[in-house]
């Protein structure tokens, strides 16, 4: 083989390639600047030393010895944010909604607050509309459903969660 061949090659495989490179580029460039907003957000409403995660444009955190919860989301150019002190909470369950053939549309956090008249607070963890692929968001969203209900309950605030 000659060098012109190799090098045509070569020239070849990085063309193929760089797409992929530049898309988890622009991947890790997007998480980032979540996980900047969400800890800027944090630390805005005094809240420091958080066990949190972030996935696709959403992250969420909880200060286990002030027991406050930080959720922050932005796909597209709305944002979606919640401070909330787990002591004003009952409760928390998990929404899963299916299509018609059973694939998971939606999967969403219920927050339920003490009080009547209090609405319930979704935390969206997934929407099929916003990203087709789901990707861990399962085993996450059932991690934070547990990490809260345990936060709940070691408060002495626990009401029969579901």
């Amino acid at each position: 083989m000659d060098s012109g061949t190799i090098i045509i090659g070569l020239i070849m495989l990085a063309l193929c390639a760089l797409p992929f490179i530049l898309a988890g580029r622009n991947r890790k460039s997007k998480e980032e600047k979540i996980k900047k907003s969400f800890l800027d957000l944090a630390q805005k409403n005094n809240i420091s030393d958080l066990q949190k995660d972030i996935w696709y444009g959403s992250a969420i955190g909880i200060n286990l010895t002030n027991h406050q919860l930080v959720f922050y989301k932005k796909i597209k150019d709305v944002e979606t944010t919640h401070i909330l002190n787990l002591k004003d909470i009952q409760k928390s369950k998990i929404l899963k909604v299916n299509d018609l053939n059973n694939h998971i549309e939606k999967l969403e956090l219920i927050l339920t607050p003490y009080g009547k008249n209090n609405n319930e607070i979704n935390l969206e963890f997934y929407n099929a509309e916003m990203n087709p692929q789901i990707n861990g968001e399962f085993q996450l969203i059932e991690k934070w459903n547990k990490l809260i209900n345990e936060t709940i309950y070691s408060i002495g605030n626990f009401k029969k969660a579901v």
